[in-house]
């Protein structure tokens, strides 16, 4: 196989991306990606096929990234995102999963422009704030950092969630999530139900202890199946992660995927790590390349 580029996550403005779908495309035809998937969270683009025949240099991907709930250790539970790659859009396990995902997120949202406004940090409220942002139906915390960034409180998204709004660092204007995600094995199953292929995203972001990643990697593997996989080359971790994650995928028999996590809200945040596709043979066989 001729070598080309491979991007499997992507998130546009219909979640928390700050470009529209066709501009995603217009950038990843520049950092010379042949395939993509756009993944915006818990939310599947509905056009595209006709956003495939308007740029027939890509092959695109159906592609979602699913919120999920997973148990760890003990009564420990965590957060994971599993990207849905490859499947039936239509399939009605998978929007069952996606419409309990979705659930009213003000309440949400309110509690966290309060925590900041005791930080002296005054922004919009609820229903100003998502104006300005019309095209999302995911309006969240990349929102509100992209939204912090503009008025100069902080330098970048990054420093928002650093310091104030994300669930690591210094937390000063953290609200833990309120929202009950569907289980970790729910998600996996509607993505088989849809003929699609599980990839588990970011291992190392959800920052848990070495034997917690390798009972993670178990159950998802046993869950998933054969036909499974998980990021291996991911955008923001160095060589050293990403040689780790490789070591693992190869442990649990699980496909690597490259993934960008483009979401074009901070100057680092890229496109153009041109992950090759002969570095994910099994997988592009998979997805019928």
């Amino acid at each position: 196989m001729k070598d080309f580029y491979i991007d499997f996550h992507t998130h546009s403005h219909l979640s928390d991306g700050s470009l529209s779908p066709q501009q995603l495309l217009d950038r990843a035809k520049a950092a010379g990606i042949r395939i993509l998937a756009i993944t915006d969270h818990n939310r599947i683009y509905s056009d595209l096929p006709r956003l495939q025949a308007q740029n027939p240099e890509l092959q695109l991907v159906h592609g979602c990234e699913i919120s999920c709930l997973a148990p760890i250790t003990g009564d420990k539970e965590t957060e994971l995102h599993v990207v849905a790659l490859n499947f039936d859009p239509s399939s009605p396990a998978l929007q069952k999963v996606l419409k309990q995902n979705q659930p009213d997120r003000r309440p949400y949202i309110e509690a966290i422009l309060q925590r900041l406004r005791e930080c002296n940090i005054i922004l919009e409220d609820y229903d100003t704030l998502q104006k300005q942002f019309p095209e999302t139906t995911h309006f969240g915390r990349m929102n509100i950092a992209a939204t912090m960034v503009k008025k100069g409180y902080v330098s970048s998204v990054n420093e928002a969630f650093d310091l104030y709004i994300g669930a690591h660092g210094e937390r000063r204007a953290f609200v833990p999530n309120p929202l009950r995600y569907v289980s970790m094995e729910e998600a996996v199953s509607a993505i088989r139900s849809a003929g699609g292929i599980p990839v588990l995203a970011h291992l190392f972001y959800y920052l848990l202890q070495e034997q917690e990643n390798h009972k993670l990697l178990d159950c998802f593997r046993c869950l998933a199946g054969a036909e499974s996989a998980m990021e291996v080359n991911y955008g923001p971790y160095d060589a050293a992660q990403r040689s780790a994650l490789k070591e693992l995928a190869a442990k649990y028999g699980l496909m690597g995927s490259a993934a960008s996590d483009f979401h074009g809200q901070n100057p680092e945040d890229r496109l153009d790590h041109h992950f090759p596709a002969t570095e994910h043979l099994p997988l592009l066989e998979c997805l019928g390349f």
